[in-house]
């Protein structure tokens, strides 16, 4: 059976390529996009072997119309697409970033009432990555430097990215003590996005490495959420719980 998927924010970076992969996959059906303005559609869409009737600027009858709701927007938009997934319990995948503690502690909230997964980085690469920094923490962690670096394009607001939040999180979990992570960003250019993960002993160092090439990696991933939070009962999933790593 088919589900019926809502976009907000289709015409931005990640809403675009989302769209390109779900208009290829039998299992889920595109029922809405969310834009600003419906009579000012951006020229960027036409690109897209999309009817434009799927598109709309109201939102909560979007939300309404769908399974599931896949968000890549901003913290601000992405409360209210939370609020109206919660109040017409709809499945939500959020890939959204640069959250403040109560936003994360509204969606845990939520999380209780409809099936919610959060990811800051969808890839399957960056996932594996995460997984490999814990054991590498683990073994190493207590005797070794660590420290995390990311390059991203200059229009990333959120700094570090939540990605690199993701691997300090993952990292701290296995740690016996406090330790700290020092973060290195950079924003310039065009880059999708680069992270590392080094950790620094007396006489070698050992370094965790994923560059993304293409956004798609982010839009395979959310659409393969949106496939298996099908039908699951409320809670806060992540993208280990996808690959059952």
């Amino acid at each position: 059976m088919s589900a019926n998927v809502c976009i907000p924010g289709i015409s931005g970076r990640m809403g675009l390529e989302i769209t390109k992969v779900l208009l290829e996959n039998s299992n889920l059906h595109l029922s809405s996009g969310v834009v600003r303005n419906i009579n000012q559609i951006p020229k960027k869409m036409d690109l897209l072997d999309l009817d434009k009737d799927k598109l709309s600027s109201d939102l909560s009858k979007s939300i309404v119309e769908c399974d599931i709701c896949i968000d890549f927007t901003r913290p601000n938009y992405s409360m209210e697409i939370l609020e109206i997934c919660k109040n017409n319990n709809k499945s939500l995948i959020i890939g959204t970033t640069g959250y403040s503690k109560q936003d994360i502690q509204m969606i845990e909230s939520a999380s209780k009432l409809i099936p919610i997964l959060k990811s800051s980085n969808m890839s399957v690469g960056i996932n594996l990555c995460l997984e490999l920094a814990a054991r590498a923490s683990s073994a190493i962690g207590e005797n070794s430097d660590i420290d995390i670096i990311e390059h991203h394009h200059k229009h990333k607001v959120d700094m570090p990215s939540g990605t690199s939040l993701s691997f300090e999180d993952r990292i701290k979990s296995v740690l016996k003590k406090e330790k700290e992570i020092n973060h290195h960003c950079l924003r310039v250019g065009n880059v999708v996005g680069d992270h590392t993960v080094k950790f620094t002993l007396q006489d070698e160092s050992i370094e965790i490495h994923h560059k993304s090439f293409d956004r798609k990696i982010f839009a395979n991933g959310a659409v393969l959420a949106a496939e298996w939070i099908l039908n699951k009962e409320p809670g806060l999933y992540n993208m280990s719980d996808v690959l059952a790593m």
